[in-house]
């Protein structure tokens, strides 16, 4: 779950926040900030490109990929 207002994101302040990136063989397919303290997603984006590109070729997209893929740490 994600924060949404103001209130659901004051929850984590003074928390460890990381902004982290998921993927899978150097292909970034999503970026989130985290909470670390709570392990909640406040925020995530996925990438546009691989979206467009992999459902124009009727592949699997980012956001199912996203679940199957492994944390990258920079």
């Amino acid at each position: 779950m994600s924060s949404s207002n103001f209130e659901q994101l004051s929850w984590h302040i003074g928390h460890d926040v990381e902004v982290v990136s998921y993927g899978k063989g150097g292909h970034i397919y999503n970026i989130a900030i985290e909470c670390n303290d709570c392990g909640t997603v406040l925020l995530d984006f996925d990438n546009p490109e691989n979206t467009y590109l992999e459902q124009k070729k009727g592949k699997e997209t980012s956001v199912e990929k996203s679940k199957r893929a492994e944390k990258v740490h920079p």
